[in-house]
């Protein structure tokens, strides 16, 4: 019996690690379907003569539960579902052929990769306890962790590849097979060094899988311009190539598309051109028309480009979106030329400071989206930003948001800066990297002004280009250019450009130009200071020392230099004091991790633990935990009794109350979740602080599911007790 323990517990481990590392293929929450899938697969592959028999029903009636929750039992809802699956699969292909990794969770992508992995499992598990062949099965799940490793170098699947390469020790040295220890151990080595080596032959002969709209034609072939932008790696080998040419009497920048949507690694457009929409430029603004001639030299487009809004082409047939995005009926590429007319708006600064935000629901629902995984230090971002400028206005804070990036905030302009994993790139760019192109900038600003309730969307297009001639310019691949359009009640759509040295050309904010700050502003931005360590004194960049200018430097003889105590040893308050800092960090760190679920249920629990922690609030006394209260109400209850202001508890308990009961919720549980962290951020630092480490929420989920787990004992134990009556 312990042989077969030995055998089958890492062969199960190697499995659980195998279907583990196909979770990396997403940005999160699939963890669990992968790890379910690979334990009934390795309980499928466990049953002897039935494992086969078992296989199709198993892996069908875990996929349609996994994915879909549901089983169909009639032939209608069969046809149904089988209908729903069709489309997601065929959807799932779209993303994996467009889009690069790693993917947000999709229906159809789980359809086609469950599969696979219950397939996997199941055989290398029955090739170790029925065909005596572990060997086997350590080379299919480590073949299966190279491809993986090879399809996602980016993300890397290092924990998993641990698990599964101590699981795979240890199945052939248990394996009992004769020479076990020195055939299995040999065969070990070689598939470890191939599953290491895949990845790495593979790295040097293929490009990373980001196909980008910022990759211009390497080797001298056309450039392919696509209307989607990626926030991680910028690829400048055709940054030379010649684009297009444009003959205009003002030099302009030339935009090709707008894109709405951001899922978290990359900009998209969701616009269709059957849809209606507002217009560019509302009536009453004044507006300047403004002539092109376009003439197609290194790239291959659809796009049509122009000065801002495009009135008029001269291409047949070409086809308007309703956020004044043009596209021709064919693929655009050398020799062609076109002409457009274009309307540039020239608001002054008045109608923007009083556009107000009023903003239709068509704006809102469109142009306020966030990804389900914006990094929280987006949201900190705004909040220093509001708590820097104080803006009043939409406009004012639009300002604010590109004063932040261009000048206040130490980002630096690095064309070649280098993110990893293009999901983190935000993360990166706005923490403690605060280098990045246009497109990081860009993206900062749009996300930023999302969270702060402004409509904005992400512009992709090019800079005015080298001039070669009066009124003659030369677009290249490195004018290629990304920026921001913020949206004003009563105005239209307007450009900012936060990226450093680039700027939105004079004619097209002519009565409303962007304020300059002075030398001072720039050099001394004392009210950044406190809360931006890039820009302290003698601070230059990510990688500048941290001593600042004027202090002293600490030799071998200055006791506060960390030399310690004459006998070598760590003072015991220093480590009751170490302890008691692990303990403190301890506890907003595992309410964070609770939070991180996303659930409405896990977002619902961290308000009201949020409230419960907070000092002085009241909430046990005030009856919060009374079971006749529902969620909502006692949300409003606990809110009532902390000492904040109600409005913003009163949309998340209205919307967590839609999500529990209504078929057809109207309300975005995420966005009212966002809206009430504000709320707690705008609380004096030191209710925050302690209520940070006040682990009540923690010891009282800890006691609910403890009790919990005891029911489920108590009962299983009664019923096991009525079994042997």
């Amino acid at each position: 019996m312990t042989a077969r323990l030995g055998v089958r517990i890492p062969l199960y481990i190697a499995g659980l690690a195998t279907a583990g590392a196909f979770s990396t293929f997403f940005t999160g929450g699939v963890l669990h379907l992968f790890l379910g899938a690979a334990a009934l697969a390795a309980l499928v592959g466990s049953l002897a003569r039935f494992r086969f028999l078992l296989l199709i029903p198993s892996l069908t009636l875990y996929v349609l539960l996994a994915v879909y929750r549901e089983v169909p039992l009639s032939r209608e809802s069969w046809s149904r579902l089988a209908l729903r699956m069709g489309e997601d699969v065929y959807a799932a292909a779209g993303i994996m052929y467009a889009q690069p990794l790693p993917y947000e969770p999709a229906p159809g992508l789980l359809v086609i990769l469950l599969p696979v992995v219950f397939v996997v499992v199941v055989f290398a598990t029955s090739a170790a306890l029925y065909e005596e062949s572990p060997v086997i099965s350590v080379a299919v799940l480590g073949l299966t962790i190279g491809v993986i490793s090879t399809l996602n170098f980016e993300t890397g699947v290092g924990t998993y590849f641990a698990l599964f390469l101590g699981a795979s020790a240890a199945l052939l040295l248990y394996s009992g097979m004769p020479g076990a220890q020195g055939r299995g151990a040999l065969a070990a080595a070689l598939i470890v060094v191939g599953v290491l080596l895949v990845p790495q032959v593979a790295q040097a002969a293929i490009r990373p899988p980001l196909v980008d709209w910022t990759k211009w034609g390497a080797g001298g072939g056309n450039a392919n311009l696509s209307a989607q932008a990626d926030v991680g790696s910028y690829l400048t080998g055709g940054e030379d190539v010649p684009l297009f040419r444009v003959r205009s009497e003002e030099p302009l920048h030339w935009r090709g598309a707008t894109l709405d949507y951001f899922n978290g690694v990359r900009w998209l457009s969701t616009a269709r051109h059957s849809e209606e929409g507002g217009p560019e430029i509302e009536y009453g603004v004044p507006r300047r028309r403004v002539e092109q001639h376009v003439e197609m030299l290194g790239s291959e487009t659809d796009l049509i480009f122009g000065g801002y809004q495009i009135v008029y082409t001269s291409i047949r047939g070409a086809d308007r979106s309703f956020d004044g995005s043009w596209t021709a009926p064919r693929l655009l590429s050398e020799g062609d030329e076109y002409r457009v007319v274009s309307e540039v708006p020239q608001p002054t600064a008045r109608q923007l400071q009083r556009s107000g935000s009023d903003y239709p629901d068509e704006v809102r629902e469109r142009y306020l989206q966030l990804p389900g995984s914006l990094p929280g230090v987006v949201g900190e971002t705004a909040d220093e930003i509001e708590r820097i400028y104080g803006p009043d206005t939409p406009y004012d804070a639009a300002r604010a948001i590109e004063r932040y990036l261009r000048y206040d905030g130490g980002f630096t302009y690095n064309i070649n800066a280098d993110f990893g994993r293009a999901d983190r790139a935000m993360e990166d760019f706005l923490g403690e990297g605060r280098e990045g192109f246009c497109t990081q900038f860009a993206t900062a600003m749009a996300l930023i002004a999302r969270e702060m309730g402004i409509p904005s969307r992400l512009v992709y297009g090019a800079t005015a280009g080298e001039e070669v001639g009066e009124n003659e310019y030369l677009v290249r691949g490195r004018n290629m250019h990304t920026w921001v359009e913020i949206y004003f009640p009563g105005v239209g759509w307007y450009p900012f450009d936060p990226t450093p040295g680039f700027g939105v050309p004079p004619a097209m904010e002519a009565n409303a130009p962007r304020p300059e700050p002075s030398l001072s502003d720039i050099y001394g931005a004392q009210r950044v200071l406190p809360e931006n360590p890039a820009l302290r004194p003698g601070h230059s960049g990510p990688n500048a020392s941290s001593s600042e200018p004027g202090a002293p430097e600490r030799g071998e003889d200055d006791p506060a230099g960390g030399a310690g105590d004459e006998q070598g040893g760590i003072p015991a308050a220093l480590l009751y004091a170490a302890f008691a800092g692990v303990l403190t960090a301890g506890v907003p760190l595992a309410k964070r991790a609770l939070a991180a679920e996303g659930t409405p249920r896990a977002l619902y629990r961290d308000v009201l633990g949020r409230l419960r922690d907070l000092p002085g609030s009241g909430v046990r006394e005030a009856g919060v935990d009374a079971p006749s209260l529902t969620p909502g109400e006692r949300i409003l209850r606990a809110a009532g009794t902390a000492g904040v202001r109600q409005e913003p508890f009163e949309r998340f308990a209205r919307a967590y109350s839609e999500h529990l009961y209504a078929a057809e919720p109207a309300s975005d549980v995420r966005r009212a979740y966002r809206e009430v962290l504000r709320e707690f951020r705008r609380l004096p630092g030191w209710r925050r602080a302690l209520a940070a480490v006040n682990p009540a929420s923690l010891v009282r989920i800890l006691r609910i599911r403890l009790g919990a787990s005891a029911a489920r004992g108590r009962n299983g134990l009664r019923r096991a007790a009525r079994s042997f009556r």
